[in-house]
């Protein structure tokens, strides 16, 4: 994230995409020149809602603080690794697309939900219409706040935030569906656990008749590693679908989703 950036959101600047593209063209990195390239769409598209550009320089503070305090790997480089349509912000994964293409409304209808790792909690979010109640959790107390500052900006009240990691996770709460997407191991080596202990942890804190619903890492990260990953689900869970998704962002397509339930 760049300081510089910030003033663009105190008022409409037509410099400001311009900006971007060019910051974008000089960038070495394809991932952040994906999420420049995001930056200035985005910015297009809410510079005239005076209330949207407020909460995107809300966002953006958070990015340079995170990147100022935060010492951990920056999944979004510079700007958001999710997305949120509804505030008009977009993410190196897209939130909507992935929500649609998992049938994640219909998966926890009703349902009190865990989310593990959670990000800046867009997704959460994006399924608190659907679910009883969210939980999500992360690391990163800046992406925390994040999304708890979208979250009261669209006014949602049934997603509470936590700052943990799943080994400091603790709750006397069964949850109805656990959400392990992509965080069964961790790029930045935060997940210390071994796999066994991970799905065994995901499966305590599920009710009766709960749910794991399980995304893989994008088949370039987990290569052949993944059918390894589900011997070791299926010891604590039925695997009772499993789909490789078409969709979305790069980063999206060709992930592995799974819905399980622990036996």
């Amino acid at each position: 994230m760049n300081a510089g950036y910030l003033k663009y959101y105190d008022r409409p600047s037509a410099f400001a995409p311009f900006r971007f593209l060019f910051d974008g063209l000089l960038c070495g990195s394809n991932l952040r020149r994906v999420s420049l390239l995001n930056r200035k769409r985005d910015y297009e598209r809410i510079s005239g809602d005076a209330g949207l550009l407020a909460l995107h320089k809300n966002i953006n503070q958070l990015l340079l603080d995170a990147g100022a305090n935060w010492q951990g790997y920056d999944y979004g480089e510079g700007y958001l690794y999710q997305g949120c349509p509804q505030v008009g912000l977009s993410g190196l994964r897209d939130t909507g697309a992935r929500v649609e293409a998992m049938e994640l409304a219909s998966h926890v209808a009703g349902r009190s939900v865990l989310e593990i790792g959670c990000n800046s909690g867009f997704l959460s979010l994006s399924i608190a219409d659907a679910a009883k109640s969210v939980v999500g959790f992360d690391v990163n107390p800046y992406l925390i706040k994040m999304g708890e500052v979208v979250g009261q900006h669209l006014g949602i009240d049934n997603v509470s935030l936590l700052e943990s990691s799943f080994e400091s996770f603790d709750s006397d709460e069964k949850f109805g569906a656990v959400l392990s997407f992509a965080n069964h191991t961790t790029y930045d080596g935060n997940t210390k656990q071994t796999l066994s202990e991970y799905f065994g942890r995901c499966a305590r804190h599920l009710d009766a008749d709960g749910i794991l619903l399980f995304e893989s890492h994008a088949p370039g990260y987990e290569k052949d590693r993944l059918d390894g990953v589900l011997d070791v689900m299926a010891e604590h869970f039925d695997i009772q679908s499993k789909t490789v998704l078409n969709y979305g962002t790069f980063l999206d397509d060709g992930r592995t989703f799974c819905v399980a339930r622990k036996r």
